[in-house]
């Protein structure tokens, strides 16, 4: 074993052997630092500070959020898998984190030899959407669109590696129809081209698309999702479309770095559980689209078993579709 490692492995060690039942009972006893691995305003970013107040309640001790974006969200994570296990620098991450590791492996970890979950934080789905230019009205007129005479359709995607950049290639597939795949630095200046009618269609979260779906500023087709979604009770589900496949979850998951004790882990699993529970934070959550996984997942345990799944199923998936990060 090379030196660096022996000394890191003695180091988790001897934390280990401190973090008896004592020690996790008094943490934490500072700040707690909350790597967001993207932008500010982004997904991840409002699903940190959707919580953070309520998190910070519950454990005692202020959530300072860092954003730390780059590399489909690799740098970030790498950052906080890199960091001292001990419970005072967590991460929030999404589908990402199992999807850029195929992508970018030069900035990649080991999420499952080098992270640990604390719990999943919530989960969402999204509309297929396009521009009011587009004839269609319906998802089976939408298809008939798309593989009717002219050039394919414009698909757009907030990034290479993006759980919607990935929905689209899924669609196109799975309804036999060609597309060119266009994309942008993020979601809001997708949904900007889809408004203006730059671009056709683009998976978008309801926090991005409902409003705009009801005031008939865009076209929605399907919700990707496993019940329709009640503000929009006339757009059916991709499943009630006979597309069962692209019922797909959009899900944030709060993790450590691998080492962190069992201890500190269940108790900010417990503050987590905590916090999802508190009336405040389900209204927030029903407010922008998004829940929370049921209780029965919500264990550290329930969450590595649910990130390693999505590991395996994204990064096959990645593969084979051989998506690479420079092209479009």
């Amino acid at each position: 074993m090379p030196i660096s490692n022996a000394f890191k492995a003695l180091a988790l060690l001897a934390l280990g052997f401190a973090c008896g039942p004592a020690v996790a009972a008094d943490f934490p006893t500072r700040a707690i630092t909350v790597i967001n691995p993207y932008a500010p305003g982004g997904p991840s970013d409002l699903a940190i500070r959707t919580i953070s107040d309520r998190f910070s309640q519950a454990l005692g001790q202020p959530i300072v959020v860092e954003n730390v974006p780059g590399a489909g969200g690799m740098i970030g994570a790498a950052k906080a898998a890199r960091a001292a296990p001990d419970g005072y620098t967590l991460l929030i991450h999404q589908n990402g984190l199992v999807i850029a590791p195929v992508l970018y492996p030069k900035q990649a970890i080991d999420v499952e030899k080098e992270l640990t979950a604390v719990g999943m934080v919530n989960t969402s789905y999204s509309f297929l959407v396009g521009n009011t230019k587009i004839p269609a009205k319906t998802l089976p007129e939408l298809i008939a669109w798309m593989k009717g005479p002219g050039k394919p359709a414009k698909f757009a995607h907030p990034g290479i590696g993006t759980l919607a950049h990935l929905q689209a290639i899924l669609f196109a597939r799975e309804i036999g129809a060609e597309v060119t795949l266009i994309g942008y630095k993020g979601g809001g200046q997708a949904m900007s081209d889809i408004v203006g009618g730059h671009a056709d269609l683009v998976w978008a979260a309801p926090t991005t698309s409902a409003e705009l779906i009801l005031t008939g500023k865009i076209q929605g087709y399907g919700f990707g999702a496993p019940q329709r979604y009640p503000r929009l009770p006339n757009i059916p589900t991709m499943g009630q479309e006979g597309y069962p496949s692209l019922d797909i979850a959009f899900w944030q998951a709060l993790l450590a770095p691998a080492g962190t004790p069992q201890p500190i882990i269940d108790k900010l699993n417990a503050a987590l559980r905590e916090t999802l529970a508190d009336e405040k934070v389900k209204a927030a959550y029903v407010e922008r689209g998004v829940e929370a996984f049921p209780p029965d997942q919500l264990s550290p345990q329930a969450a590595n078993a649910f990130i390693a799944k999505e590991a395996k199923k994204w990064s096959a998936f990645v593969k084979e579709a051989n998506i690479q990060p420079e092209a479009n």
